[in-house]
């Protein structure tokens, strides 16, 4: 019921947001407020219960396909922690939006809603063509959101968006269609069988065609066309989603989707590692010499993500819970770092650092803020992003030194950029005379606040994370398998219960043979070993009593039944002749 609540519930909130009045800002903001705090509490409750499974309802059949499309949620704890990052992230944009957006604010919240409703079902899909349907559904939401409420060149932004990521998805989509008609169905242990069966040409053309899409979607040098202009165009809440909780749809496609359905050659391996380390390197030197506040974050988001997945690919021991501590400090972090951009931007009417500098003085709360989410991106330690850029860096040393050096060269180079960031926005003097806009409220505070807290938790204490890893558990390999294979499950459920039953009656013949009275010789034996011992003949009298009426109980217990079916059919017969 959780998963069922976390991927449809935000569709309904956005439809009953439709019922509010596009004039009253104040009370369309309240209920998605409560619509926002519940779906960030059920995602905890998510986290807090493990891994989760729907049951596999058969939803339709797509013309070619040779099994049936299932749906079908499981919730692993790489799932769930993104899922958290896409409410959490969801909710203080919609704090913050509600003082940039007033008068279209209802028409922000119903896109806001309909996008975490998509992100979720990607991040809890556990058939193919239903994780395909959401990841492609989370374009649209995110495109009417910067076509409507982006900047100067909001139009040319959402386009581009929009393009890249549905061209880049299209070979996944026609793989995909392949894969189904030759698998039992679009469940991972299914694909992964059909797979097994393709020669290797065949195999090395489906994982490009997925590769693909999972590169532009994260993105990944040279697929990284549209992240600038889209982040630097989009509004500042959404930006804070893409980078926080959408791009991680990429990363997480090569976990729960690559690594388990495709064989990967080392060659490949090399490849994506070193395609990673450069996106990174890359992006580090972007955020380096950007001027827009923006396009800066936008470029550093992009190097921690290129991080991510090499160490993906490093494919060590501690990969996993490395790549997701990562995650989760990435998402927090640079999802901070854009809502207080967004509340710089609105006090002082610009996003170019150049123009920017001397908010210390003029809004020494917000610059507080703001320096204190940049310590934390540093990764210094303590926090959640020194646990996860480390870790990752550990990893990477197993593949070699070379890769661990290139990842030591973009934490360098974030510091580097980092400190420029802070010092051109918030010290100095300001570069122009103008007029100061909103400032940032207590509530948006306390939201970025928090978020700034939680990184200090994970830091101290990262196994809250950690512990929630388990990619595939026994239970939900067996469902797909009883899905994919339901004639053999319920023939072999037959068989052990057989089994079951033939062992207990062997095992009730086996009590009744050996549960026999002693015998007097065996009493006379006991008898003499006892006297041997020392026993006294009151002694050795009152064990061998005791013995002689355990073992008749013994025996007793193991005829109960016949004795208490003679008894009923006693009592039946006697009340009977009394009638």
């Amino acid at each position: 019921m959780l998963l069922h609540l976390l991927v449809l519930a935000p569709f309904a909130a956005a439809i009953l947001m439709m019922a509010t009045s596009k004039e009253d800002s104040k009370s369309s903001s309240r209920l998605a407020f409560l619509f926002g705090f519940t779906f960030v509490a059920l995602s905890i409750a998510l986290i807090a219960g493990g891994n989760q499974a729907t049951e596999a309802v058969e939803w339709f059949r797509i013309p070619g396909a040779k099994g049936s499309v299932y749906y079908y949620l499981y919730s692993h704890g790489l799932g769930a922690w993104m899922v958290f990052l896409s409410t959490a992230l969801s909710l203080v944009a919609l704090v913050t939006g509600r003082n940039t957006f007033e008068k279209n604010y209802r028409n922000f919240a119903i896109a806001i809603f309909a996008l975490m409703g998509a992100m979720n079902g990607t991040f809890l899909a556990a058939d193919a063509v239903l994780f395909f349907f959401f990841f492609e559904a989370m374009v649209f939401p995110a495109a009417v959101l910067i076509a409507g409420f982006g900047g100067k060149e909001r139009r040319k932004a959402a386009m581009t968006f929009a393009i890249y990521t549905l061209v880049g998805s299209a070979p996944m989509m026609v793989a995909l269609w392949y894969l189904i008609s030759i698998a039992d169905n679009s469940l991972v242990l299914s694909l992964a069988v059909a797979l097994q069966r393709l020669d290797t040409p065949m195999q090395t053309m489906l994982l490009s065609c997925f590769l693909l899409a999972f590169m532009v979607k994260t993105p990944i040098f040279p697929f990284h066309g549209w992240q600038a202009i889209t982040y630097a165009e989009a509004p500042a809440p959404l930006t804070a989603i893409l980078t926080g909780a959408m791009s991680k749809a990429g990363v997480f496609g090569f976990i729960a989707w690559i690594l388990p359905i495709f064989p990967l050659s080392m060659e490949l391996v090399d490849a994506m590692l070193w395609l990673g380390l450069l996106t990174a390197v890359y992006g580090a030197l972007m955020a380096l010499r950007a001027t827009d506040g923006k396009k800066l974050l936008a470029f550093s988001s992009m190097s921690h993500l290129g991080l991510a997945v090499a160490g993906v690919f490093s494919l060590s021991e501690s990969m996993l819970p490395a790549v997701l501590v990562l995650l989760v400090a990435h998402g927090l972090c640079a999802g901070a770092q854009f809502f207080l951009m967004g509340i710089a931007e609105r006090f002082a009417g610009t996003r170019d650092i150049e123009q920017l500098g001397g908010l210390s003085s003029r809004n020494p709360v917000f610059s507080s803020t703001f320096g204190f989410i940049a310590v934390l991106s540093l990764a210094v330690p303590g926090t959640a992003g020194f646990v996860g850029e480390f870790t990752v860096l550990m990893s990477l040393w197993d593949m070699g030194p070379l890769p661990a050096l290139a990842a030591g060269l973009c934490l360098i180079l974030s510091a580097a950029y980092v400190l420029r960031f802070v010092q051109k926005v918030i010290f100095g003097k300001p570069a122009r005379e103008y007029e100061d806009g909103k400032r940032m409220t207590a509530l948006e505070g306390s939201s970025v606040g928090i978020m700034g807290i939680l990184l200090l938790v994970f830091g101290m204490h990262p196994a809250f994370i950690t512990n929630a890893l388990q990619l595939f558990d026994e239970s939900a390999v067996q469902e797909m398998d009883k899905v994919t294979h339901p004639a053999e499950v319920q023939e072999s459920q037959t068989v052990e219960a057989v089994d079951d039953t033939t062992g207990e009656a062997i095992a009730d013949e086996n009590i009744a043979a050996v549960a026999q009275p002693m015998t007097e010789d065996d009493l006379q034996q006991l008898d003499s070993n006892l006297k041997a011992n020392g026993f006294s003949d009151e002694e050795r009298a009152q064990l061998i009593a005791q013995l002689k009426e355990m073992s008749e109980a013994e025996v007793a217990d193991v005829e109960q039944p016949d004795g208490a079916s003679e008894t009923n059919e006693a009592n039946v017969k006697e009340a009977s002749e009394n009638e």
